[in-house]
């Protein structure tokens, strides 16, 4: 009987021992820690979702039971350009590292949060411990993070439109080239901007019986600035657009054939990219730097901090990288500054905000901008010397997401249909000329009920497309937009005013009247554009705030980018390009003429920079 027993225990350890030594998961509970299985998650590929941007971003998260093998982005609809680093680098961090405890890329934060968000709902589903993942602690050493020296003939403070252009344009004279960007992405506003450009276009538009000139461009853009511009500043503005518009051509930049007239813009001469919002404009730029080799570097998540002056001249830039380095460039020709405004500098706008246009420009408005647009530039340049020009010129744009601030989430013709387009109240009702002056709709909109307006169109026009082939501008489909509330959308007035929660008659009135004045050519508004009537359903509702947009203060520069101090004389080695300048666009920038600044003296900056 004892021999039995023995036989029989030792079975029994032989098959408990077997069954522990099965890698397979037998149970959905199996984690990290878990007394059933020292397997860290059951093997597998799994997909999962999160929102981002524009749409949904789709992961596949493949595991073995010790370790995270893969993360694949499967699908998802955000902006080129601004999705394109936290895509590759995100999954990337998460397998190179096994962990979800990973930074959001500068610039990209929602992506990046989506990507993050469907990851770790793949690993709940295979069932890892998402506590351990998210706080993973490393216990090694920490690395020695060393100080960084380079030295490049020009040295470029900004990667959006105007410092980029700068950097093909002085590469394109030999030079080389450092540009830094404290941002984890390329594009600043430009990436987000509307993509439309203005400029004289004799071919495009004398068959539609436009009249147009340089000199006709520089006249509205300086009066239309209340004649506070430089007008010599003004001059090489217009009279050197349509060259820009031919250089961008000739690096890849694709424009539609149709002139418009961009929102704010006072005349037909708009051209619009055809790539979403303004995303063209920057992939152009960097695959032409990435084609020039080593006489071009980007330095991401560097952020500039002050100018080396040397016996009066900028020969340098000392900067902060990613991981608290010094970084330390030197300029053998010369410093371009080219990092935008202060919209999204509360404290900035709330001191400069001295004209009597607005009134509180607090933490509570919003801003159109993208967070990098904090005035950087304007103070490394202020505090080597340079002079500022009105900086109490700043600009509030319509066209604001009521969400978020950001200009997207919109239909083309917000934009650039400004002929196709009525904005009504929360009443119903219209209050402003759609096609007058930003400052103009600004201050009436702020009058409004909650500041909000909708911006109503129609299938009407030949540029109308069926509802499931309509996209936002920014590639959103129209009904996964609606389906955010980002439009609002039905057959009828009287079924969209319900939806937009004001009188179904006055709504039907307002239409009714504006349809009158498209056949007489005017209205009470003073409104002098005019195509289409709104008559042909589904009728569209995008609702839109007043945020700040632009400010047309900066750096003073002379006609060649170079920075004045206040005796008005050049500092030799400092440049300026783009809205972190002043003097050129007044008191009130026509909508299209901020890419052509970026264009016009980006590239001026950069060729003067490579002598």
């Amino acid at each position: 009987m004892k021999k039995f027993i023995s036989i029989l225990l030792a079975v029994v350890l032989s098959v408990s021992m077997i069954a522990c030594s099965n890698d397979t998961p037998t149970s959905n509970e199996t984690t990290i820690g878990s007394e059933q299985s020292n397997a860290a998650y059951k093997t597998g590929k799994y997909t999962s979702s999160a929102k981002g941007n524009n749409g949904d971003v789709k992961v596949e998260v493949e595991v073995d039971d010790a370790k995270i093998v893969s993360v694949k982005i499967l699908e998802h609809s955000e902006t080129p350009g601004i999705s394109d680093s936290p895509i590759k680098q995100i999954p990337e961090t998460i397998v190179a590292n096994q962990t979800l405890a990973v930074d959001t890329v500068a610039g990209a934060t929602v992506t990046s949060k989506a990507i993050l968000a469907a990851v770790e709902s793949c690993l709940v589903e295979a069932g890892a411990d998402i506590n351990a993942l998210k706080n993973k602690v490393d216990n090694k050493e920490p690395v020695k993070v060393n100080d960084v020296e380079k030295t490049a003939d020009v040295v470029i403070v900004g990667a959006g439109g105007a410092g980029l252009a700068a950097a093909v344009s002085a590469t394109d004279k030999g030079a080389s080239v450092i540009v830094i960007e404290k941002m984890g992405v390329a594009g600043g506003n430009t990436i987000v901007s509307g993509g439309i450009y203005n400029c004289p276009d004799p071919a495009l538009q004398k068959p539609e019986g436009i009249e147009d000139s340089p000199e006709f461009y520089a006249k509205q853009t300086w009066e239309g600035g209340d004649k506070v511009g430089n007008k010599e500043l003004v001059d090489v503005l217009c009279f050197n657009a349509y060259d820009g518009l031919e250089w961008l051509k000739s690096i890849g930049i694709k424009f539609s054939d149709k002139i418009s007239q961009g929102a704010g813009s006072l005349y037909r001469r708009t051209h619009s990219s055809l790539d979403k919002a303004g995303t063209g404009y920057i992939k152009a730029y960097l695959d032409n730097l990435a084609s020039k080799g080593d006489k071009a570097e980007i330095m991401y998540n560097t952020k500039g901090e002050s100018l080396i002056v040397d016996n009066g001249a900028v020969v340098g830039v000392i900067a902060t990288g990613a991981n608290g380095e010094k970084v330390t460039l030197h300029a053998n020709k010369n410093v371009i500054i080219a990092t935008g405004g202060f919209s999204a500098n509360v404290e900035m706008r709330q001191k400069y905000n001295t004209s009597g246009k607005w009134p509180e420009l607090g933490a509570d408005v919003l801003t159109t901008n993208t967070p990098g647009i904090t005035g950087d530039g304007i103070k490394m340049a202020n505090d080597a010397g340079a002079d500022l020009v009105d900086m109490e010129q700043i600009q509030m744009l319509y066209l604001a997401n009521p969400k978020t601030g950001a200009m997207t989430k919109y239909t083309p013709r917000c934009l650039a249909g400004t002929d196709k387009i009525i904005f009504v109240n929360t009443s119903g009702e219209r209050f402003v000329r759609e096609d007058g002056r930003r400052d103009e709709i600004c201050g009436n909109l702020l009058k409004q009920d909650k500041g909000l307006m909708y911006i109503i169109e129609s299938m009407d026009g030949d540029d109308a497309k069926k509802l499931d082939e309509m996209t936002l501008a920014d590639g959103t489909p129209i009904k996964e937009a609606e389906a955010n509330g980002d439009v609002f959308i039905s057959d009828t007035l009287e079924e969209l005013a319900g939806k937009i929660g004001c009188d179904p008659a006055k709504l039907k009135t307002t239409v009714e009247e504006f349809n009158k004045a498209v056949d007489a050519g005017k209205d009470k508004f003073g409104r002098e554009l005019y195509s289409v009537k709104l008559i042909t359903g589904p009728f569209i509702a995008t609702p839109r705030m007043a945020a700040v947009h632009h400010t047309m203060g900066g750096i003073k520069i002379n006609k060649e980018c170079q920075a004045l101090d206040k005796d008005g004389k050049v500092i030799k080695g400092l440049l300026a390009a783009g809205e972190v300048t002043g003097g050129i666009h007044g008191a009130n920038r026509l909508g299209g003429n901020a890419i052509v600044d970026t264009v016009v003296f980006g590239k001026l900056a950069g060729e003067v920079a490579a002598r």
